[in-house]
């Protein structure tokens, strides 16, 4: 479960595959096909982004940053929801873009460098590096020392030896391409 989130008048520069009949084709039909969808979206990176609660949480919390920061007057209202909430204005997208790389680029330089690297926001719930979730006592104690909102571009390493990570990340990657779909998306909704 996450958000998909379609742009309104996205720029395209290609023309999408045909769908194929999946049934009568081979496997090498099927990975041909998959291989040139792939390759029609990173053409056209304005017509859909998709993520994850935990990876669009943080985008969330950066973009409402930025909004203030650079006082561009972005409501983020219903962007916690998939209910057509968004941004209309193409304008808007491309001013609320070039926030996110100015901050990245000067304030996050530290702890993003390389595409796979992730940024983290405590928001009370953490896990281990395999994806289990901590028991309530330890996430209070993290609480504690990393109060809400917090932001770590690691993870902590516990008395027993065992690296916690707040539970809500998302890696420069995926920012990256949120950045890319800004500034061709026309505008947005998101589902």
């Amino acid at each position: 479960m996450g958000v998909d989130i379609s742009g309104l008048n996205p720029t395209i520069l290609s023309e999408r595959p045909e769908s194929i009949d999946f049934e009568n084709v081979t496997d090498a039909e099927r990975e041909t096909y998959w291989e040139a969808v792939n390759k029609w979206k990173e053409e056209n990176p304005g017509e859909y982004f998709a993520s994850n609660w935990w990876a669009w949480r943080p985008i969330h919390m950066l973009c409402e940053i930025v909004s203030r920061k650079y006082q561009l007057r972005v409501n983020t209202n219903g962007w916690g929801e998939n209910s057509g909430y968004g941004l209309r204005s193409p304008k808007k997208c491309e001013e609320l873009a070039n926030a996110l790389e100015d901050h990245i680029n000067t304030h996050l330089t530290e702890g993003l460098k390389e595409d796979n690297d992730r940024i983290y926001l405590c928001m009370g719930s953490w896990c281990t590096d395999e994806g289990k979730f901590l028991n309530r006592e330890v996430d209070d104690k993290l609480q504690e020392q990393y109060p809400f909102g917090s932001v770590l571009f690691n993870g902590v390493v516990l008395e027993d030896g065992t690296v916690a990570y707040p539970s809500h990340g998302t890696s420069l990657g995926h920012l990256k391409n949120w950045i890319a779909f800004l500034k061709n998306c026309g505008g947005f909704e998101i589902y």
